[in-house]
């Protein structure tokens, strides 16, 4: 089968529904208002069918029409309606509209004698009817094309003190930074089973690359009570025909026009409240049957978006079945403006959904995991291929971009180049010193980096000054696996000793998330391997503070560790491991600052008075095998990964640990097994609950030592990564244990809820965040903390934390940081 032919039948498949033709006539032109202006995203499709297309942003459309006679409808939010009969041949048509504006005429409504406007009651029976138009449907497939444009128009010299360069990915004449188109096949069943299966992608300038757009991104659904945006809002935003809608709305009737026979109602959406999660804008309601006919709301900075100041959707829906009973989606256009940290810009995403199929009677498990999958072959379709597909055409802009970036991509991919490019980024520069260095070769797709200053110049009681570095290596290959090695050396001035470590990693599928790791080396590691101190906190708090919170002992060891999810939801890990472990001792009470009421503690966790050996050397042989089972998991399926979503049940996990006594000459005897349970809760407007409870038991502890034990995330400092498995007023070894235990951790974010209602505090976007933490171990002596805090950008977190015991004994603090950065 020749390429034409392909191309072809993949064409009729996608748009042609259940129409049957052998051929397709183009219809092009310009869509216009009175003054000859281009109307961008407008909508255009067959009358009787879900067969259609928008306007580009230059006001041009194509669509592809069966010959014979049809009708071609032109609609515009706020612009009249035009239906144009055709006679079509197997010529290509040129048909130029122009669109006047709306003639807007205020009806006599019957209203309710506390109303103030005739929209309340318009309002009111379009929300009687929302959980009939939510459910009407059972199931649904249809065909989806996107476009994404993304442009920055500001761009700072500097982002946090380092230089910034994004020439290679930023056009310096339009300032696009991504261009990307897909067509895909959208599937959905009740109450909310997606998937999709993307044909076709094309990104700008990279032909290995696959676009990112996504159908259900765009499938906006306002019968909805909560419209939840991945990535803006923790909360959702309030939908104007919600079931509390008036709660949070006020609405005005902006005046009424006729459209084949039905009364369509233009109502302006007032928020109630400035800073209340809500939309602005008019919604369009058809009388009688006060569905939605179309959108044109926006959000802005007072909705407390998070990263995006404005957000404007644009939704046009049309009848897909021949009673005109049923409206779906025809277009959806979302335009944003963004900037953050100095960074500015704006973007446009405008899908069409056509070739609506309402019962396509899914097979039992059509839908599994995978919520959507990228064919490998999708960014194969060559240049033929997208001018036959495309129903958008492109504009000028967009069409330079593709030229040039497509035209370049054969040099940027060149060896020449990528030197280039490796001999300006391999440079050294003061910075490296803070940061660390890497030497890349992008050709040969292998990276050497170096660790930072910070890291390699520490301090702790045990090697006092100790200098060292870390080196690692990582190779790429084509089919998407790589390997990684990595070494560390250090050398402690005080008690005179090296330390080295080092290991191999073979990352063999990544779209099974496998791989195994060898390491071993000699040195010196914390008494709890999650290492709940980092060394350079230790380093600070002991230089300044004259406290050594992190305790030590020598390991000489050995390690081989595996990594597979054989079946969607179920990861698997397993490790053994041996080692010579032995007890250490302070060599130095070196301090910066010598406080008299103040003394560093010994290198023994259990008597922080004397440092004495508290364990013989030994030797032991540990094997370690866990499992992660998350039901019904749902995940993307890329050609180059998979790219987990979660699930709406629990996470639940088992592990199991074992001291292997007398082989090698191990000297350790203990089993060990531990359950948990994670998951995370939407509540709508309230916010995100989650939760981890877990369960420990040593079945077995005939012979353990201390690094053995069960160890706590504990903090003894006012820095915090704000892990959510982790105490920020616990001791770090207070509570270790050999028997058995209990932990809880429970936080909720309230994403503006509580803040958003306060003048002035709202301004700053905080996200609230509550939470409670319990630790049981034997023994009358419980550990609770219960905390408050606020976080910035997700990113930056302050919390204020409590904490008391079973005897009355509380304590205060505040906890600074940088999630999942400082504190470990």
């Amino acid at each position: 089968m020749n390429l034409f032919k392909s191309v072809f039948l993949l064409f009729v498949c996608l748009f042609a529904g259940n129409i049957e033709y052998s051929f397709a006539t183009i219809i092009t032109g310009k869509v216009t208002g009175p003054n000859s202006e281009p109307l961008p995203f407008a909508n255009v499709y067959i009358k009787g069918t879900s067969n259609g297309t928008t306007t580009n942003i230059d006001g041009k459309y194509k669509l592809d029409v069966p010959p014979g006679p049809c009708e071609l409808v032109f609609r515009y939010i706020g612009y009249r309606m035009r239906t144009e009969p055709l006679l079509v041949a197997q010529n290509p048509i040129l048909i130029d509209i122009q669109l006047v504006p709306e003639n807007y005429t205020l009806l006599e409504v019957n209203i309710k004698a506390e109303d103030d406007d005739p929209a309340y009651s318009i309002i009111r029976k379009s929300i009687a009817k929302r959980k009939f138009y939510l459910n009407q449907v059972d199931e649904f497939s249809c065909n989806v094309y996107i476009k994404g444009l993304q442009k920055l128009t500001s761009i700072p010299d500097k982002f946090m003190g380092v230089d910034v360069d994004l020439s290679e990915f930023v056009d310096s004449t339009t300032g696009i930074v991504y261009l990307s188109e897909s067509v895909s096949k959208y599937h959905f069943k009740k109450p909310d089973v997606v998937k999709e299966e993307m044909i076709s992608s094309k990104v700008s300038g990279s032909n290995r690359s696959f676009s990112f757009n996504q159908a259900s991104d765009m499938d906006f659904n306002f019968y909805e009570n909560i419209i939840a945006i991945t990535g803006l809002s923790e909360r959702g935003f309030v939908s104007p025909v919600a079931s509390n809608a008036l709660f949070y709305y006020k609405y005005r009737l902006d005046g009424s026009f006729l459209e084949n026979g039905h009364w369509v109602n233009r109502i302006e959406v007032i928020p109630k409240r400035k800073n209340d999660p809500v939309f602005a804008g008019y919604i369009f309601i058809q009388d009688s049957t006060w569905r939605i006919h179309s959108t044109d709301l926006f959000l802005t900075k007072d909705a407390q978006l998070q990263f995006v100041d404005t957000l404007k959707v644009n939704q046009v829906f049309i009848p897909i079945s021949s009673e005109d009973d049923i409206w779906k989606i025809g277009s959806v256009t979302f335009r944003f403006v963004f900037s953050a940290f100095g960074f500015a810009g704006n973007g446009n995403y405008v899908g069409v959904f056509s070739g609506y199929e309402v019962t396509p009677g899914f097979k039992k498990k059509f839908f599994k995991g995978n919520v959507m999958k990228i064919n490998e072959d999708a960014n194969k379709r060559d240049t033929t291929y997208w001018e036959l597909i495309r129903p958008i055409p492109l504009t000028p802009e967009e069409l330079t971009d593709y030229t040039k970036r497509d035209s370049m991509q054969v040099i940027k991919e060149a060896k020449p180049y990528l030197d280039s490019l490796d001999r300006l980024s391999n440079k050294f520069k003061p910075g490296n010193l803070i940061r660390g260095y890497s030497y890349e070769n992008k050709f040969r797709k292998t990276e050497f980096s170096f660790s930072s200053l910070l890291e390699n110049v520490q301090f702790n009681t045990v090697e006092g000054l100790n200098i060292g570095i870390g080196i690692n290596y990582v190779k790429r290959y084509e089919n998407r696996s790589s390997y990684e090695t990595d070494f560390n050396i250090r050398y402690g001035f005080s008690n005179t000793k090296v330390c080295a470590d080092g290991g191999i990693q073979y990352n063999w599928n990544v779209k099974k998330f496998a791989f195994v790791k060898m390491e071993g080396g000699d040195d010196l590691v914390q008494f709890n391997e999650n290492a709940p101190i980092s060394p350079i906190i230790n380093s600070g708090y002991s230089l300044f503070g004259e406290k050594n919170y992190m305790k030590l002992f020598r390991k000489q060891y050995g390690k081989v560790a595996a990594r597979i999810e054989p079946v969607n939801g179920i990861r698997l890990n397993g490790a053994i491991e041996f080692s010579h472990r032995k007890a250490v001792l302070n060599t130095t009470d070196y301090t910066f600052i010598d406080y008299s009421n103040q003394t560093y503690t010994s290198n023994n966790p259990l008597d922080p008075v004397n440092d004495t050996r508290f364990f013989e050397n030994n030797s032991a042989l540990k094997i370690a095998v866990s499992a992660r089972f998350r039901i019904k998991q749902t995940y993307i399926d890329r050609p180059d990964m998979n790219y987990i979503i979660g699930s709406k049940f629990p996470d639940l996990s088992v592990s199991y640990n074992k001291g292997i006594n007398k082989i090698f000459g191990s000297d350790v005897n203990y089993d060990k097994i531990e359950m948990s349970i994670d998951d995370k809760i939407s509540l709508g407007m309230v916010g995100k609950f989650q939760y981890h409870l877990s369960y420990g038991k040593f079945l077995n502890n005939k012979n353990l030592y201390f690094m053995d034990f069960a160890h706590f995330n504990g903090n003894q400092t006012f820095l915090s990564g704000f892990e959510q498995k982790r105490f920020d007023l616990l001791p770090y070894y207070n509570y270790s244990t050999s028997d058995e235990y209990f932990q809880l951790f429970t936080e909720h974010e309230f994403g503006g809820f509580i803040l958003n209602k306060i003048p002035l505090l709202r301004k700053l976007k905080l996200n609230e965040i509550a939470g409670f933490r319990y630790l049981r171990v034997p023994g009358d002596n419980d550990h609770f903390e219960t905390s408050f805090g606020f976080e910035k950008l997700r990113v930056f977190r302050a919390d204020f934390v409590l904490s008391f015991d079973n005897n009355g004994k509380t304590h205060t603090g505040f906890v600074f940081g940088i999630k999942g950065l400082i504190g470990r």
